[in-house]
């Protein structure tokens, strides 16, 4: 459709354009159980839309642009659930207008907008019982019809730019504009309002932000962000910020060049929220922010220091962090690292009167040594202080280590590790008392050696010793943390203070196969033994894993073994039909496996096979869980590679899970999948199914056909499920009947 619409200052003849369509949609799903009707659901929708666009230039573009939209969307439901009738229909306008003005020769931008063109939908919950969707399904699961959602969801307002983002023009009005400054208005309201849906909203949304450029990278920012819920007024709030400094109107931030090898940046905000459900106490917040970035030949540093202070009537807290990093090559085998962290935190509530500070000093050094000589050499030195409620105290560490270097491709990798830490102070306060002093030393040892027995095979040992004795609280500090408190592998678990000596050691192994880039092979155990003030542990650990991977096949193999106390999860097979039977808590024996198999035997032709076990050895008796998933897909392509014609799939299902904690359940599932494509457009499809449930004793048989037409303006589908599930157990007879017709046109 071609029109000429007139705006002002519009010179010229614009193209309009109508895009309309229509949605049908019926269904109706039935449920008889023990042949007396349980469930009754039958929907009818209707979707009409129809739009109205048309855009082009102002004055021919010299002035600006101009985008519009208007049109009209009607909705309507008509059904019944049970006997409860829904009968609901509405309407609302859709529209778009866009206008952008930005006159050729001058600094001047702005943007004039407002739109809803957010489509109503209609929700639907899916279907359950005999129709449920299971893992892995190809098909969707069928959905029934419950409501629809409309409403408002206007989206208006403006952003003027003005002044050259250079900061000097170059046009007519140079003289006047050429050091006047660079402000941004950006005002942006969110409205909201959908009252029929089966969650209903009506809230409004207003951002205002002022931004000017007062300098050539200083940046001036008022916003505010004013949120109302008209059905909750509890949740009504506005917040406000003032910032000033490197940050842009995108809000990110600008590096400031102070000379060729020192950049910095910086900015200062005053933020204060006003939320009505705390009353009169209006949060302030104020943040400082100073980085600083250095860089000359042979060295960096860098500086990101930052201030927060929060106030709202009830409680202070201030915060100030002062790190500085620190790198210097001295020559190619030399370099060394600082690290130096500066902290203070501190809070007040004042209806308790009650205080808390932390003030942590934290410094690191690392050198680097013969980085090109067979043997490197490396030394770290940490040192922390740390002083409030939350614990205080001193800790140190020192480490060395040593290894081969790569560079030289040594016939034995080597590497060796050692470093002593000490932890003085006290604890945290608990009840205003102060926990018993604290000092602790602690000494860890790690060697390892890998080393490559022929092109094919490597293997590799490590070994890792670890003492300690002495109290230990591990928070006496921040970033020098203790390894005395974490407990044995898969032990899911820390302590937190230690009275006593501690003795750790963790032995591993390892050998691998490479073949070649299908084959690998890798066999590792692991053994790691704790003893401290409460007794004796270990715990052993066997693990291998086996891939091959070629053009048509792909296998993986894994297995582990645990031996010893340990925690294990529920679910550690994954997503699962079988619910009720998992296990979890401390085991003493867990023994997985883990294969899975893709081959592709024919171009046309794919398979797959997952088997997954889990034994696990408990107080009360073992557990076991079994999952095997096969699935086979067959395509018949014209030409062999050209499209697909037909599609015949076969999937089979089995779990089962025994568990001390319950009784014995699993699951057979077997389906059949068939599609037919008698065009490109066109689509005929079959699945049916088996499932089998212990121990409800039920078999269930189900059935989905499916027709469809998908054109580029019209789409078409019929859709038709039919399910009977057998008296069991527990579960009565049940039968299920769905059917649905979609149909959806455009133009």
């Amino acid at each position: 459709m071609v029109c000429c619409g007139q705006l002002p200052a519009v010179a010229h003849c614009a193209r309009g354009t109508i895009d309309g369509a229509f949605e049908w949609r019926y269904g109706e799903h039935t449920v008889d159980e023990s042949s007396e009707e349980v469930h009754d659901a039958n929907w009818f929708t209707q979707k009409y839309s129809l739009v109205y666009h048309t855009g082009g230039g102002i004055v021919g573009g010299r002035v600006g642009s101009y985008d519009l939209s208007l049109g009209y969307e009607w909705l309507a439901l008509d059904g019944a659930i049970d006997g409860q009738s829904t009968d609901v229909s509405t309407g609302k306008v859709l529209y778009q207008g866009d206008v952008v003005i930005a006159p050729g020769g001058l600094p001047l931008n702005l943007r004039l907008y407002s739109r809803d063109l957010n489509s109503s939908t209609f929700s639907s919950v899916s279907a359950t019982g005999l129709f449920e969707r299971l893992p892995g399904d190809s098909m969707p699961a069928p959905e029934t019809v419950i409501g629809l959602q409309n409403g408002r969801q206007s989206v208006s307002g403006f952003t003027l730019m003005v002044g050259a983002a250079s900061g000097d023009y170059e046009g007519v009005y140079r003289d006047v504009l050429a050091h006047a400054p660079r402000l941004l208005i950006d005002y942006r309201q969110h409205d909201v309002r959908d009252l029929k849906s089966t969650t209903p909203q009506h809230y409004r949304d207003r951002n205002l932000a002022f931004v000017s450029l007062n300098k050539k990278d200083n940046w001036f920012h008022y916003r505010v962000y004013d949120h109302k819920d008209y059905i909750n007024p509890e949740e009504d709030y506005v917040e406000k910020a003032y910032i000033l400094g490197t940050i842009d109107h995108t809000l990110q931030r600008r590096w400031v060049r102070l000379t060729n090898w020192i950049e910095v940046s910086a900015d200062a905000s005053y933020t204060t929220t006003n939320e009505l459900s705390r009353g009169d106490n209006i949060e302030r917040r104020y943040d400082i922010n100073l980085f600083t970035v250095a860089q000359r030949r042979g060295w960096q540093a860098a500086n990101f220091s930052n201030y927060r202070r929060e106030f709202d009537g009830t409680r202070r807290e201030r915060a100030l962090e002062f790190p500085v990093y620190i790198s210097k090559q001295f020559d190619p085998e030399t370099s060394l690292r600082t690290r130096f962290i500066a902290e203070f935190e501190d809070s007040l509530v004042f209806a308790e009167d009650r205080k808390a500070n932390q003030e942590v000093v934290f410094l690191s050094n690392r050198l680097e040594l013969r980085q090109r000589q067979p043997w490197t050499l490396a030394g770290q030195f940490d040192v922390e202080h740390k002083s409030g409620g939350d614990g205080e105290g001193l800790s140190a560490r020192a480490l060395v280590e040593t290894a081969t270097n790569r560079l030289f491709r040594p016939q034995y990798d080597l590497f060796g590790a050692y470093s002593l830490s000490y932890f003085s102070g006290e604890g945290a306060e608990e009840n205003d008392d102060r926990d018993e002093t604290v000092g602790f030393w602690e000494q860890t040892l790690v060697g390892r050696i890998e080393t490559d027995l022929s092109p094919n095979y490597r293997t590799g040992f490590t070994q890792e010793f670890l003492y300690g004795s002495g109290t230990l609280d591990r928070r006496v500090g921040n970033y020098i943390n203790p390894k005395s408190d974490l407990g044995l592998m898969f032990s899911g678990g820390e302590v937190e203070q230690r009275d006593g000596s501690v003795l750790r050691s963790t032995t591993t192994w390892f050998g691998e196969y490479r073949g070649s880039s299908r084959l690998a092979s890798r066999l590792e155990f692991t053994y790691d033994y704790l003893n401290d003030e409460e007794g004796e542990e270990d715990v052993f650990i066997a693990s291998h894993r086996l891939r091959y991977d070629s053009r048509r096949f792909y296998a993986t193999l894994q297995n582990r073994l645990i031996i010893g106390n340990h925690r294990v999860s529920s679910g550690g097979l994954g997503a699962s039909s079988v619910e009720g039977g998992s296990t979890s808590g401390e085991a003493d024996y867990t023994m997985e496996n883990r294969f899975y198999l893709m081959a592709y035997p024919v171009r046309a032709m794919e398979a797959s096979l997952r088997v997954d076990h889990d034994w696990r050895s408990f107080n009360n008796g073992d557990s076991h869980q079994y999952l095997i998933e096969q699935r086979l897909r067959y395509y018949l392509r014209r030409g062999g590679i050209g499209r697909n014609l037909a599609l015949l799939g076969q999937e089979f299902l089995y779990e089962r899970v025994e568990s001390p904690q319950s009784e014995t359940r699993s699951a057979r599932t077997l389906t059949l999948i068939g599609e037919i494509y008698p065009t490109v457009r066109t689509l005929l499809g079959v699945r049916l199914r088996y499932r089998y449930l212990e121990p409800e004793d039920t078999t269930t048989y189900t059935g989905y056909l499916t027709a469809g037409i998908n054109w580029e303006k019209l789409q078409i589908s019929v859709d038709y499920a039919y399910g009977t599930r057998d008296e069991g157990e527990t579960d009565p007879e049940r039968v299920e009947h769905r059917w649905e017709v979609k149909a959806r046109k455009v133009f």
